[in-house]
């Protein structure tokens, strides 16, 4: 059976993003520059190695993620800290929209229409195992929200954003969910799982 898990970045005080512009709650904004230490690399790699599709917003495809992380799998040729970036790549893609396809073509991509919840089905029926969505943060809410993530995966950072944008809202306050596991690593990440 298929299952979609969400990945997510997140500052102590529950933003994945700032909007003060000297904020610096994220140890890795995606940069060429990894202050990751090499236990958290490992299991964001694993996160990806397990993985059969890669489910996207299309805003997070127009804004550039698909050719970001193929850069870097080309800058980083047989690193094994870099393996996601490969796997990013070689990974079917399935990119919910409904405002139309994204401005370019990438390979492996699918882009699926409709209700959030039938699209989300039809991308874990094509993807066949463990689909995995990191962002962005609207339709990572709309998953919360419509119940449709079986796991939660937060990199909680070791700083505040102060303000920013939320995955989280009002409308889970009824909702529950089970953790799963937690590990804190050397570079001060703290990953945390929740199943549903």
């Amino acid at each position: 059976m298929s299952r979609l898990t969400v990945g997510m970045q997140i500052s102590i005080d529950g933003y994945v993003d700032s909007s003060l512009p000297d904020a610096n709650w994220q140890l890795w904004n995606w940069g060429p520059d990894w202050p990751w230490s090499a236990d958290l690399r490992a299991a964001f790699n694993d996160l990806l190695t397990s993985a059969s599709g890669i489910l996207l917003s299309r805003p997070m495809a127009d804004e550039g993620y698909l050719g970001h992380w193929g850069r870097m799998a080309e800058q980083h040729p047989g690193d094994p800290d870099w393996e996601f970036s490969r796997a990013i790549g070689a990974l079917p893609k399935f990119v919910v929209s409904r405002s139309g396809r994204p401005e370019l073509d990438w390979p492996r991509t699918t882009v699926l229409d409709g209700e959030l919840t039938d699209t989300v089905e039809q991308a874990k029926q094509q993807a066949d195992g463990e689909l995995v969505c990191f962002g962005g943060a609207g339709l990572v809410s709309s998953l919360l929200r419509e119940d449709l993530a079986d796991e939660l995966r937060l990199f909680t950072n070791p700083g505040f954003a102060g303000a920013g944008t939320s995955i989280f809202g009002s409308r889970l306050a009824t909702r529950n969910y089970r953790a799963a596991h937690s590990a804190a690593y050397a570079c001060g990440i703290v990953e945390t799982r929740w199943v549903s």
